[in-house]
């Protein structure tokens, strides 16, 4: 068995160099039982159809070995400016996402992750929302924060910067998911506003540390933003697009799915429409969020009977 040491290098150097996401990782996982040994792999190895994995791929995989120096040169970098790297076998990872399909092999963090974050919700939105839909995120995180609720957006312009911005403005926590590497915040515009971030929460990437966006790590972050959070509320959306995308997979994941109820219907809140019809949970205005929270405690408690009963079904059924 591989020390502990060798198993974290190994895992951050296939994450960062060796060309695969998640899914990929716990495919190689489950075929070759540790990160070590997944290094430690040939290329006839790697080429087993089940693992899915291309030309590229395999090469990259294969000569991981001699990339290590790297790989401890960037860890030694990045914590010189005050960034974590955390795997998912290690205590500080948060335990939301490990609950969740498809977690984060590597996450890596500037600011601080803490046990107060669990019960978090994601504020999400249009980047070009309307003004009062800008208001909207920044009051409703703003009275998450009031409330000791940590908020989680995704650094985007619109919605998500009101979101962020909200939450410090009333001195609470907020977390920022990026959709590239943590050395490339994005948009640079929002570069000030994830200092602050980090500075009263966390900014966090799965992503290699120098990966710049693409329409891809955008999508891939969603599930992060309402893994880590117990609710989602959609301020202002059109019928598809990112924010849709991650009420659905919050829906997927047993969050509690909120939208804002907007009296008048714009082509930038058709989503919203949709997602009341398909029973989310409606806002009017933040002096809702305390009944929010109070619902969401109750929620929660119900998720976790009823994972208490499926896990007792489960040892019957191994009886």
């Amino acid at each position: 068995m591989a020390g502990q040491t060798d198993r974290r290098l190994a895992q951050i150097a296939i994450m960062w160099h060796g060309g695969i996401g998640p899914a990929g990782f716990r495919r190689l996982l489950g075929y070759f039982g540790d990160a070590p040994a997944i290094m430690a792999a040939s290329e006839d190895e790697l080429s087993v159809p089940s693992l899915r994995l291309n030309a590229e791929q395999t090469g990259a995989i294969s000569q991981l070995a001699g990339r290590l120096r790297e790989v401890e040169e960037q860890l030694d970098q990045l914590h010189g400016q005050n960034i974590h790297v955390i795997c998912d076998f290690e205590s500080e990872y948060p335990e939301s996402l490990r609950a969740i399909g498809n977690p984060s092999p590597v996450l890596c963090v500037a600011g601080r992750l803490l046990p107060v974050d669990e019960p978090a919700v994601a504020i999400v939105g249009t980047r070009s929302p309307s003004e009062e839909g800008f208001q909207m995120a920044r009051e409703l995180a703003a009275a998450l924060a009031e409330e000791k609720i940590t908020v989680v957006s995704g650094l985007a312009l619109g919605c998500d910067s009101g979101a962020h911005q909200g939450a410090l403005s009333a001195g609470g926590r907020t977390i920022a998911v990026l959709g590239s590497g943590i050395l490339v915040i994005h948009p640079h515009s929002n570069l000030e506003l994830a200092r602050e971030i980090a500075e009263h929460g966390a900014v966090i990437s799965e992503q290699p540390p120098t990966a710049e966006p693409s329409v891809g790590r955008l999508m891939a972050r969603n599930r992060l933003q309402s893994g880590l959070s117990r609710a989602i509320i959609v301020v202002e959306s059109g019928e598809s697009g990112g924010s849709m995308e991650t009420a659905n997979t919050a829906r997927r994941q047993g969050r509690f799915v909120c939208t804002v109820d907007w009296p008048q219907i714009t082509a930038k809140r058709i989503g919203n429409r949709k997602l009341l019809a398909e029973g989310a949970r409606p806002i009017a205005d933040p002096e809702q969020v305390a009944g929010l929270v109070t619902a969401l405690y109750f929620h929660q408690q119900q998720r976790q009977r009823e994972q208490a009963e499926e896990s007792q079904q489960q040892l019957f059924a191994e009886e």
